[in-house]
């Protein structure tokens, strides 16, 4: 049995459109969903609990009267999950058909072959998807250092709708923790790691999910501050790679606030975190403002 975690707030038609996902799948094991609205408007909560009754999916409606914030949410679904396995699902992203039939096989076959499948989460390549331009593949790199390469977040991505596992694997890395609005998944990753946790790919090249992005009202400043919480908490996991490789990683959490701040009109927003860049690690932030100036 596999219960699919979904957090969703007052996104109904997105929320939809993950849930057809769902019911798509080849693999036709007993599969519940759990879906967490996080303290929706009245008019959005109705909307969600008419998609629910209409749906052929089995689906667990837990409702928050106030807006908890995407950690909390996230617990919640945890604390209620009850089956063998787990997945997770952000309203609004979508699993392409084979998804979870591959993760389950690729489960399996490490299972028959002795490994411990509570410490493995099977993630996959996925399409990355902005709003406005067309699907791009992302490859995810299980091959290498996870913990390294989980934080540099080049070949290797923390994105919890990647996954499946079971649900005592989802254990290791305890809760998410609650004072991280954004970047909750790094985080969650990172403590999965350090844990003994370790990420597995399935047996094939094609993307199984599509992740829909966009930066719009995304605070930078935020997002900044969660970096920093985040390499607080993992400070000596982050310096045992180095401190070169310490300065370079937050010279990228800096371009990345950058870009939101810039992608929401900050323009002096934007030069001040490139800036600050540039202070940190010269060489490295004019690698990294190339790459800024590219992608336009």
């Amino acid at each position: 049995m596999l219960d699919i975690l979904i957090p969703h707030y007052n996104a109904p038609e997105d929320l939809q459109m993950s849930l057809a996902s769902v019911a798509d799948q080849t693999w036709r094991g007993k599969k519940r969903v759990v879906l967490f609205d996080d303290g929706s408007t009245a008019e959005n909560l109705a909307q969600v609990e008419k998609i629910v009754k209409d749906s052929p999916l089995d689906i667990d409606l837990i409702r928050s009267p106030q807006n908890l914030g995407r950690p909390k949410a996230r617990n919640a679904l945890l604390q209620a999950a009850e089956a063998r396995f787990v997945a997770w699902l952000d309203a609004g992203d979508i699993w392409y058909p084979e998804k979870t039939e591959h993760q389950f096989n690729t489960i399996f076959r490490h299972h028959f072959e002795g490994a411990d499948i509570d410490t493995i989460w099977v993630s996959c390549h996925y399409d990355w998807q902005w709003v406005g331009r067309r699907r791009r593949k992302v490859v995810q790199d299980t091959t290498g250092n996870q913990l390294k390469d989980l934080f540099a977040g080049d070949r290797l991505r923390a994105y919890l709708w990647t996954l499946l596992g079971t649900r005592e694997s989802f254990t290791l890395a305890s809760r998410f923790d609650e004072r991280l609005t954004r970047l909750q998944d790094l985080d969650f990753f990172l403590s999965f790691v350090r844990a003994g946790g370790r990420i597995v790919s399935p047996g094939t090249d094609a993307p199984l999910c599509c992740y829909f992005k966009s930066d719009i009202g995304r605070n930078a400043r935020e997002i900044r501050q969660c970096y920093d919480t985040i390499f607080a908490k993992h400070h000596a996991a982050l310096l045992g790679h180095g401190r070169g490789f310490a300065r370079r990683t937050r010279v990228k959490a800096d371009f990345v606030a950058a870009r939101f701040a810039r992608n929401n009109g900050e323009r002096f927003g934007a030069l001040g975190y490139q800036l600050g860049a540039f202070f940190t690690d010269p060489h490295y932030a004019a690698y990294r403002a190339k790459k800024f100036v590219l992608k336009g």
